[in-house]
């Protein structure tokens, strides 16, 4: 029996690829992401826990789930195996005894330090396809992309 496709149109058939590309494209990010963090021992998420206060300093729990679009319940488990690793320590806020904050200890910048320059020389040799000027309407496309309706 042979499956005959049903046309949806060039514009949505282009669009249906967009998606596609876009995936790949993310996919292949992450993966390439992935590879270079693991020589580190660490995940995607714990990167962005550690590049989150290495850059913006000491965290509500809450304020790094917003930083690094992930979820309550992986958090946990991130923040959880950081500080058993001994990457950060948590303290009472000084305003709110009931919230933690999270802050890297030194051999959490240490690492994220050694880290971080690596990940941005891949990023680097990864865009070097695309000149500046493409970087930067690539950005923009994107960013009206993601406008929520």
């Amino acid at each position: 029996m042979k499956i005959t496709r049903k046309p949806y149109g060039k514009e949505n058939e282009l669009n249906l690829k967009l998606v596609i590309a876009l995936s790949r494209t993310i996919s292949a990010e992450n993966r390439m992401t992935q590879a270079t963090l693991r020589e580190y021992g660490l995940t995607i998420a714990q990167f962005g826990v550690l590049e989150a206060l290495y850059h913006l300093g000491n965290l509500k729990i809450c304020e790094i789930i917003e930083k690094t679009l992930s979820t309550s319940g992986n958090m946990t488990v991130v923040i959880n195996n950081l500080e058993r690793d001994g990457y950060i320590h948590r303290y009472s806020d000084l305003e709110d005894k009931r919230v933690s904050m999270i802050a890297l200890t030194n051999k959490g910048t240490a690492i994220i330090s050694e880290v971080f320059p690596v990940h941005v020389e891949r990023l680097f040799n990864h865009f070097e396809v695309l000149d500046l000027e493409e970087k930067k309407t690539l950005l923009a496309l994107l960013k009206r992309l993601n406008r929520l309706k």
